[in-house]
């Protein structure tokens, strides 16, 4: 599951997936987080009932209504953000790991990324890179869900949505990496800049002519 600093040989481009300045990818992304983000939202609901089956109950009697607002508002506001950059770093950490160079991250506008130029990643490892995320931050964030008090429990059940819906995009690329037909390894895409397009490569005679 090493990645490698070249293609083996007989190895060509077999596809890319261009991210940056594309609102036809922007569009299938959005249409396809509907009912993405309606299947995360039942099942970390479920998920939360299990782990919290009291529930939450907010009692703001003995908190000044200035001080619940600013709570309540920081936690709307900071809680999409540092789940975002968890998101990233896990990705990183696992780019890191197999790769053994430091990953670069960024973002172009409608997006965030971690990517390791120059490397080339095989199925199984692109997969883990991309998988990680929806399995790391619940392993980390359900057990905050059902001890923490109430409103660290609910802003991270909150990030957990942000989480899931965030990975839309890693999804899609998972659904991509499976469906392409024996070996492959992935990639940024030929000229690209990190995080503009990946491409995946596969042996030669499995290109159609």
């Amino acid at each position: 599951m090493r990645a490698r600093r070249s293609l083996p040989d007989g190895f060509v481009l077999g596809g890319t997936l261009r991210l940056h300045g594309n609102p036809r990818l922007r569009r299938t992304l959005s249409w396809l987080s509907l009912p993405w983000g309606l299947a995360s939202v039942v099942a970390l609901g479920f998920a939360a009932g299990l782990v919290r089956p009291e529930g939450w109950t907010v009692d703001a009697r003995d908190t000044a209504p200035a001080v619940f607002l600013a709570v309540l508002v920081g936690g709307l506001v900071a809680t999409p953000v540092l789940t975002l950059v968890a998101h990233e770093a896990i990705h990183g950490v696992l780019l890191w790991a197999f790769t053994g160079t430091r990953p670069v991250f960024g973002f172009k506008g409608w997006y965030a990324y971690a990517d390791a130029p120059g490397w080339f990643l095989p199925r199984a490892s692109m997969v883990v890179v991309l998988a990680a995320p929806l399995v790391a931050l619940p392993a980390l964030a359900l057990p905050l869900v059902a001890f923490g008090s109430v409103g660290l429990s609910m802003f991270a059940l909150l990030g957990l949505f942000v989480n899931a819906v965030a990975a839309i995009g890693d999804v899609y690329m998972i659904a991509v990496a499976v469906r392409i037909r024996g070996p492959v390894y992935f990639g940024d895409a030929p000229g690209a800049r990190p995080g503009e397009a990946g491409s995946w490569y596969v042996p030669e005679r499995s290109v159609r002519r």
